[in-house]
């Protein structure tokens, strides 16, 4: 293998690699709040002997949450993209 096709490699697997951790942060950011207010949700329902009420209401906060924060990553990322073409 020559020299620029190793480095023809290296940058492809540098995107690659960029694509995969992206993915991944997006999951996370999803995943992370909506899990967590679930729990939270749940606690408390145990706490205060209600059935289900503040597991939903938590569970639509966590949702909003996570698509609040996509859409804040999402300004960033096309901030990023006007910042490096221009």
């Amino acid at each position: 293998m020559s020299f620029n096709e190793e480095r023809e490699f290296m940058k492809m697997n540098s995107k690659i690699l960029k694509s995969l951790s992206l993915v991944s942060q997006l999951g996370l950011m999803m995943a992370v709040p909506i899990f967590l207010c679930m729990l939270l949700g749940i606690f408390l329902d145990n706490v205060f002997g209600t059935k289900v009420v503040f597991l939903i209401i938590f569970t639509i906060l966590g949702v909003l949450s996570a698509f609040r924060n996509l859409f804040v990553f999402g300004l960033k990322m096309g901030k990023k993209d006007d910042d490096k073409r221009g």
